[in-house]
């Protein structure tokens, strides 16, 4: 697999609303073609040929979407759970140990080791992808409820 598809890569922040753009201008565009070559001239309601067809497109991207954003969450709740080998900084030796009070990061502050600052930016990314994938998915049901109530070409 591409290093541009895994769950933690910056492009997954935006795959998700490129999905849905691609779908957005398919089912307008689709309309648009269908009223004008007539194909769906005699249809009085939302359930014909042509809605049937963008709502399988509609429902394919909404699969799409859903399975990126749990694949994204998925990833990022593996990345929460990860540990480097060890904890967090090294064991000091009795005679530091007030200086080493001194240097200890507040509560709740990122460790320093490069390690745990790259987890945490993959983590990050993950889950930021997981929700713009799930808002890319919501505005899709959005955009398409007019699907399933009047006809394509009014």
């Amino acid at each position: 697999m591409p290093r541009w598809l895994s769950p933690d890569s910056p492009w997954q922040l935006a795959l998700g609303f490129t999905l849905w753009s691609l779908w957005f201008v398919g089912v307008y565009g689709g309309v648009s073609v269908a009223c004008a070559a007539r194909w769906a001239a005699d249809a009085r309601g939302p359930w014909n040929g042509v809605n049937g067809a963008l709502i399988a497109g509609t429902l394919a991207t909404l699969v799409l979407l859903l399975l990126a954003a749990r694949r994204c969450l998925r990833h990022a709740r593996v990345l929460r759970g990860l540990d480097p080998a060890g904890p967090r900084r090294p064991a000091r030796p009795a005679d530091a140990v007030g200086q080493a009070e001194a240097d200890d990061p507040p509560p709740g502050e990122v460790p320093e080791s490069a390690f745990a600052q790259r987890r945490e930016r993959r983590r990050f990314i993950a889950l930021m992808a997981a929700l713009l994938h799930g808002l890319a998915a919501a505005s899709t049901v959005f955009v398409a409820l007019p699907l399933l109530r009047l006809p394509p070409c009014l």
